[in-house]
C-alpha cells in the first residue's frame, strides 16, 4: 500500500501493507532478510521524519499514528501512537521538510489536522499536540504533502476529483508555535548550503587546474614533436 526510501540512508526501505504490517529492508542485505511489525489495522501511508531519520511512521485504517525507533525496530514496541481521527481511517501522513516536528494527517472524514511532534518520545505520557485541524471542502482525503520550496503551503487530494490549498502563511497560531523552528533550521540550511557550495567551488577549482595542466602538457608534447621535426636533416645518396 505504501513505501517510502530512507531520507539519508539510500539502501533502507520501509513498506506498509494491507496485511497489517510495517515492514524495513536493506537493499544490502545478501538474504533479503527484513523486520517487521504488527500494527492494528491496514496501513494507510508511512512516512520518515526528515528531521529525526531514525523515526518511522505510519497512518492506518481505524484512524490511528504510530511511530517507532527503527533502531529498537525489531522489539515492536512504539516510540508514541495516538488516534488522529475518529471518524474515519487516517488516509496519508506528511511531516514538514522545513519545519521540525510539524506533521500533518488527512482522513476520509474530509480534514486536514496538523500535530506538534517535536518532544513526543517513549518515556512519557507526552503525545504530539493537536494543533488546529480544517476541511478542505474536496470530499474525502487520500493524499497530502507540503510544498518543499515554501514551508506553510500543504496540498491535499480529495475524492471530488479537485486539490485544495492550505497556506499557513497569516495563520497566528501556527506561526506563534512553528515559526521560531523555520528560522532556526534555516540558519542550519544556510550554513549546510554554504559549505556545500564551498566545497563545490573547491572541486571545480581543482578540475580547472587539473585542465589547465593538462593542456599545458599537450602543448608542450606537441611542441616538442615539432622541434624533432625541425633538427631532422635529409640524407643525401652518395653517388
Amino acid at each position: 500500500q505504501s513505501t517510502a526510501w530512507h531520507p539519508t540512508e539510500g539502501s533502507i526501505l520501509a513498506t506498509g501493507s494491507y496485511d497489517q504490517t510495517v515492514s524495513i529492508l536493506d537493499a544490502r542485505s545478501p538474504n533479503g532478510a527484513c523486520k517487521k511489525v504488527k500494527i492494528p489495522a491496514d496501513c494507510e501511508s508511512i512516512a520518515w521524519d526528515p528531521h529525526h531519520p531514525h523515526l518511522l511512521t505510519a497512518a492506518s485504517e481505524d484512524g490511528s499514528i504510530l511511530c517507532w525507533d527503527v533502531r529498537k525496530f525489531e522489539s515492536g514496541s512504539t516510540y508514541w501512537n495516538f488516534v488522529a481521527h475518529e471518524f474515519g481511517g487516517c488516509s496519508d501522513i506528511s511531516y514538514n521538510p522545513n519545519v521540525p516536528g510539524m506533521m500533518v494527517t488527512c482522513a476520509i472524514d474530509k480534514t486536514v489536522a496538523i500535530w506538534d511532534t517535536l518532544n513526543a518520545d517513549d518515556h512519557s505520557e507526552w503525545k504530539p499536540i493537536a494543533c488546529g485541524s480544517k476541511e478542505m471542502g474536496v470530499g474525502k482525503l487520500y493524499s497530502i504533502n507540503f510544498y518543499q520550496s515554501s514551508p506553510w503551503l500543504l496540498a491535499c487530494g480529495g475524492g471530488g476529483n479537485q486539490l485544495a490549498l492550505w497556506d499557513m502563511t497569516n495563520e497566528t497560531a501556527f506561526q506563534k508555535r512553528f515559526g521560531g523552528r523555520l528560522a532556526e533550521t534555516s540558519k542550519a540550511g544556510l550554513a549546510e548550503k554554504n559549505d556545500a557550495e564551498s566545497k563545490t567551488e573547491d572541486f571545480e577549482a581543482m578540475m580547472a587546474a587539473a585542465d589547465h595542466a593538462a593542456a599545458e602538457a599537450r602543448q608542450e608534447s606537441k611542441s616538442g614533436k615539432k622541434k624533432k621535426k625541425k633538427g631532422k636533416k635529409k640524407a643525401h645518396r652518395k653517388r
